[in-house]
């Protein structure tokens, strides 16, 4: 919605650039038009050019000869349309950048206030910045909000077009102009974990049902976070750890995991698929579905009452409510997703 507006200013930028472009040619061309035809030294005719082009006229050095004349009745009228129209352009892109961005941000504001069922980040340190970039790759239907105090640190990773609340995240107006109570998830990623817990506490007193990850520095916090009301706990120094151990102990392993976790190649990938409560496969198992021959697509685990099934038995039933770990192609996926939902 946005990047229509900011790409009509790239065009205002263009503009800009092609004037400067001919205005240079034309100072260029006449300077050495005038060294041509009046015999005049290099600042000379540089000075007798842009007095000619600005429409001084100070009268102390003019064209003499019958050709530098003709050159001038050309250059004077050039070099005024050039001016005037850029002097123009300039002030119109000006005032419509202004404008654009008094539109945007009205119009980015009035969505925010529509939002429903999206996710919020707090925060946008060096692990926030990996949060934009893997949540950039993913292709749902969920809209993002950034929360952060630094417009310009926010700007300078994220698209314009991207929807944001420049504020402090732990200040409960923020949050709430956030619609945290309507929200679907939010990521506390702030380098303090007193303030992701701070965080996870008045969003979940704001909304008892929103899903929380929360970002932990030490150890001991992470239980703090979990009693706070997060829902999952990442501590990335201790997933760093493990990994480079991992990385040498077991090379292959690791490297296959991270390539299915980080790949962006959507021909392999992790999804999870819902079962709806009233799908055709409820009480169905593994075995008899035929999910792997089927749909070319591998069930590695099912999350069911909060409780994860890794491996399961091929004859494991489905059940109301049961959400599917799978590995597959992408449209593989969707194949499997559409018959599991089927009613």
């Amino acid at each position: 919605m946005f990047k229509k507006r900011w790409l009509d200013i790239g065009v205002g930028y263009r503009r800009l650039i092609f004037l400067l472009a001919a205005t240079a040619f034309l100072v260029v061309v006449a300077t050495v038009g005038f060294m041509y035809f009046e015999d005049l030294s290099l600042f000379d005719a540089l000075w007798m050019t842009v007095i000619s082009v600005m429409t001084v006229g100070y009268g102390d050095i003019y064209p003499v000869t019958q050709a530098g004349k003709s050159f001038a009745l050309f250059l004077v009228p050039a070099g005024a349309a050039i001016v005037t129209y850029g002097l123009g352009t300039a002030a119109t892109f000006i005032i419509e950048k202004q404008l654009a961005e008094k539109v945007w941000e009205k119009q980015m504001n009035r969505e925010i206030m529509e939002l429903e069922n999206h996710i919020i980040v707090c925060g946008f340190g060096r692990i926030a910045q990996q949060v934009y970039k893997q949540l950039l790759e993913e292709e749902g239907d969920k809209k993002i909000l950034y929360i952060h105090d630094n417009e310009e640190e926010l700007l300078a990773v994220v698209d314009r077009g991207t929807l944001r609340l420049i504020g402090d995240p732990m200040d409960k107006d923020i949050l709430l102009n956030a619609r945290v109570d309507n929200a679907h998830g939010l990521i506390a990623a702030l380098e303090s974990d007193a303030d992701n817990v701070f965080i996870t506490l008045t969003a979940k007193s704001l909304n008892e049902d929103i899903e929380i990850a929360a970002r932990a520095e030490k150890e001991g916090s992470e239980d703090v976070l979990k009693r706070a009301g997060a829902s999952r706990v990442i501590n990335p120094s201790v997933i760093g750890g493990r990994e480079l151990a991992m990385s040498v102990m077991k090379p292959t392993g690791i490297d296959y995991i991270n390539d299915l976790i980080r790949s962006g190649n959507k021909d392999f990938m992790v999804e999870e698929i819902e079962l709806a409560v009233d799908s055709t496969h409820l009480g169905q198992s593994i075995e008899e579905a035929d999910v792997r021959k089927n749909y070319g697509v591998t069930i590695v685990a099912i999350m069911r009452d909060k409780e994860l099934i890794s491996n399961p038995n091929p004859t494991e039933l489905f059940k109301k409510g049961d959400t599917l770990i799978v590995i597959g192609a992408q449209d593989a996926i969707q194949k499997l997703y559409t018959a599991m939902n089927k009613k």
